[in-house]
């Protein structure tokens, strides 16, 4: 004979296994065994609005070239974010002289802006290396690496996102206006024979708040490889909590001058706290 109280036991200790089972589902799903590969993030029209002036400015003094001509960028492609601010993507720089495939995979911690884990991968020319059967495009290269870049984001608990679209400042957070300021400086002390090389020698952007003020999320210095030009392009929007990852490019001279690269440089910002009066 089952008693009353018995029976109450046994239907707790089913209840609480199939919350336990539900729970494994619900992360098995949100951090899947194996990921997809990412959807490139059109940059193009966020290009033309950032880079515009620059461009045909550039066009008019030196180049005589049509302005976007000038400037090839490298290939985004967002993969996901963690609960806990980490942001996962993955980029194909630009090849300029090498006939090869190149690609990076980053897992960036957006509350430090630490690169947390990268994969970085360079082909030899890409007739040669389609004969020894090695990766030469995102298909090829992720078909090949798929269980191991699917390890390290579930490893570090990346949620990939299916869509996700680039959006342009100011960001309105709770009713209010968060503009970002990008401000560029000058490096001191360039020649004449320099300066086609590279001129800023440092980065700053804040974040400026109508009601609670300012705050700086870079300032960065660069070092020997100087950028022609430095552009906010905008941010993308986590899907957890209020934080953003702000995309800029730099603008790098090309292996022979134009048309330069144009590398994409990430930075988080939380839309919560830091912010100060001046």
């Amino acid at each position: 004979m089952i008693l009353l109280r018995d029976v109450s036991s046994l239907v707790l200790v089913v209840g609480v296994l199939a919350l336990a089972c539900a729970s494994s589902r619900a992360q098995s799903n949100m951090t899947p065994a194996f990921y997809n590969k990412p959807v490139e993030l059109k940059l193009e029209r966020s290009i033309k609005r950032s880079f515009g002036s620059y461009l045909r400015q550039q066009a008019n003094d030196y180049y005589r070239q049509r302005p976007f001509d000038q400037l090839a960028p490298e290939s985004f492609y967002p993969i996901g974010w963690s609960r806990d601010g980490k942001f996962a993507y993955y980029l194909e720089p630009v090849d300029e002289a090498c006939g090869c495939y190149f690609a990076k995979l980053y897992i960036l911690d957006l509350k430090t802006d630490k690169v947390l884990w990268s994969f970085d991968y360079e082909s030899e020319g890409i007739d040669q290396t389609k004969q020894e059967g090695k990766p030469h495009s995102l298909d090829t290269l992720w078909n090949a690496n798929q269980k191991h870049f699917s390890d390290k984001l579930r490893e570090y608990a990346i949620e990939p996102q299916v869509k996700f679209t680039l959006l342009f400042f100011p960001v309105n957070h709770k009713g209010e206006s968060l503009a970002a300021t990008l401000r560029t400086k000058e490096k001191k002390g360039l020649t004449d024979d320099e300066r086609p090389y590279g001129i800023i020698g440092k980065a700053t952007l804040q974040l400026n708040s109508t009601r609670r003020g300012k705050k700086t999320i870079l300032d960065h210095s660069y070092g020997e490889s100087l950028p022609l030009h430095v552009g906010l392009l905008g941010y993308v929007k986590s899907p957890f909590e209020p934080r953003i990852a702000v995309l800029l490019m730099r603008v790098m001279r090309g292996y022979e001058g134009p048309p330069h690269t144009g590398d994409v440089q990430v930075v988080g910002a939380s839309l919560g706290g830091g912010f100060k009066r001046s």
